[in-house]
């Protein structure tokens, strides 16, 4: 039993570093996916099941059919271990040396390892949702460089502005949490408005807070009620901590999935250290336009 547990661990291993080849260029990616396939090579498996291939659905099923090869592997070669508990690298002090059981037990995660790339890669490339993954990223790769200017709020969206009072949420649209705009999105790429660190994003990753370099607190809320979503049409790239720069890319709304739930995807930019602002351009807006001042506090 123990090598069959150590190839299915190396399976999902393989997974991580094949869906790490697929976005390699994702600094964030990155960041989850190279500790998570190290703690995998000494019998640790949550950070890439539970980080990476979950999350993601296809590198789970890709690291399953690699185990089952090796595994095929370990039946035929007889592979067994003198006792229970470690896999890995570990794993290799406790294999039966007998019948070239060491040379075996390499062999055996090799056959997991490569196979968990391959397959991650090859389901990856035609998986529906990794293709509007990849023209989102493509989309992005159109957006203008922003200059950002002390005190100037950027359009997060490409899709509609408007003042907030137009906002549907009576929350938002009295200005009971600051003055500000609301954005109907068309895209579901999400770029930061302004520059400076990330104070705060909500664990239902539905909401997030930047602090701008002139000290000005912005809050950004993808869709209206959507805490009740539990964060499941969401991705961030950024987190708490992180710096952002005005026009990067910060996060990823379902908007289908969000309307399929019967709520709105309005997106209000609400300045909550409650500084009036100046409205600069309503209407049709592209990522990164300008579309407000901010008037700061004498």
């Amino acid at each position: 039993m123990n090598p069959l547990m150590s190839v299915a661990l190396m399976g999902q291993g393989g997974a991580v570093l094949g869906y790490l080849l697929l976005h390699w260029n994702n600094v964030r990616d990155r960041e989850i996916c190279i500790p998570s396939f190290l703690s995998t090579l000494f019998g640790i498996s949550e950070p890439a099941i539970f980080g990476v291939n979950l999350r993601h659905k296809f590198p789970l099923i890709a690291g399953c059919l690699a185990s089952a090869v090796s595994g095929a592997y370990v039946y035929l070669t007889h592979l067994t271990a003198l006792g229970f508990g470690t896999t890995a690298l570990s794993g290799l002090a406790i294999a039966n040396p007998a019948d070239n059981g060491y040379v075996n037990y390499i062999v055996a995660h090799l056959i997991a390892l490569g196979p968990g790339i391959l397959f991650t890669v090859l389901i990856g490339r035609f998986s529906k949702s990794e293709k509007e993954k990849k023209a989102q990223e493509k989309k992005l790769k159109e957006i203008p460089a922003v200059k950002a200017e002390p005190n100037v709020v950027y359009s997060p969206v490409k899709g509609r502005a408007a003042f907030i009072a137009e906002c549907s949420d009576p929350v938002f649209n009295q200005k009971s949490m600051g003055d500000g705009m609301v954005f109907m999105p068309e895209e579901e790429l999400i770029v930061s408005p302004v520059s400076g660190p990330v104070m705060m994003v909500f664990p239902t990753k539905h909401a997030l807070g930047i602090r701008t370099e002139e000290g000005t607190e912005l809050l950004i809320h993808m869709g209206l009620n959507t805490v009740s979503l539990e964060g499941r049409p969401f991705e961030l790239y950024v987190g708490e901590g992180d710096t952002v720069k005005a026009g990067q890319k910060i996060a990823r709304m379902d908007l289908k999935a969000i309307e399929g739930e019967g709520l709105s995807t309005e997106t209000p930019v609400v300045i909550t250290s409650m500084q009036p602002v100046t409205v600069q351009n309503t209407g049709t807006v592209n990522w990164g336009d300008s579309v407000m001042t901010i008037t700061q506090k004498d």
